[in-house]
């Protein structure tokens, strides 16, 4: 069989019986063969290294069948925020209650939210963002203040892919939806960040950094790597 080069283009291939839809596309800077599940809508993608092939990536997929069928069944369904449904909010789960004034507001048990039902969910979501904004700026200066490192700005965006970045130039961005994580995997994620200010890659150097400023940073790393789906559950 003649081999060659996929297209730059995305193209679907199918493995296995019931077949499995994979999505693939070439990236001009990856060195190895990788599948990602979404955690968005439950989609697979491979991405292919730019020398790749497709005879290759098929393969590859093959290899893998076991693995994305399991990740696949361990898709949870979404929840649209609706009154008597639970929210995630700090690692706890609140009751979603009508508020009978305007401001939002919440207890040990309950978060209570004015307006119609159709109105809620962008509510919630301005309130997770603020909150979270709030909270990651802490963290940051904190960290940020115990390393003698100095970011420029913070950015609150909803990614889907990581849970936070830091560019070159200091700039530190990240997902809104850890204001529903436990209050120290949100740090982590933070002190993570605020690691990558003195070292932009994932060397030991960099890992101890990270130490420094959360000496017990793995369990809160290792919660985010079991639970991080979670909090893609919610659709606001």
């Amino acid at each position: 069989m003649t081999k060659m080069k996929i297209k730059v283009e995305n193209e679907i291939l199918k493995i296995g019986n019931p077949p499995i839809s994979i999505s693939v596309g070439k990236s001009r800077i990856a060195k190895n063969y990788s599948i990602r599940i979404s955690n968005n809508n439950g989609s697979a993608k491979l991405t292919i290294p730019r020398n790749g092939t497709y005879q290759k990536a098929l393969k590859f997929a093959k290899s893998k069948e076991n693995w994305i069928r399991k990740k696949l069944l361990n898709q949870l369904p979404e929840i649209t925020p609706c009154y008597g449904s639970v929210l995630l909010y700090q690692g706890k789960k609140l009751i979603i209650r009508q508020s009978e004034i305007k401001n939002i507001y919440q207890d040990e048990n309950e978060i209570f939210i004015p307006g119609p039902l159709d109105k809620i969910s962008g509510k919630i979501k301005g309130y997770l963002k603020v909150k979270a904004r709030d909270h990651l700026d802490f963290s940051s200066k904190k960290y940020s203040n115990l390393l003698g490192k100095s970011y420029k700005k913070i950015t609150i965006r909803d990614t889907r892919s990581r849970w936070g970045s830091c560019t070159s130039d200091g700039n530190l961005m990240y997902s809104w939806r850890l204001i529903m994580a436990p209050p120290d995997v949100l740090n982590y994620v933070a002190a993570h960040e605020v690691a990558h200010l003195s070292h932009l890659n994932h060397s030991e150097e960099f890992w101890g950094t990270v130490e420094f400023l959360m000496p017990d940073f793995k369990k809160y790393k290792n919660w985010l790597k079991n639970n991080g789906q979670l909090l893609h559950r919610y659709r606001f």
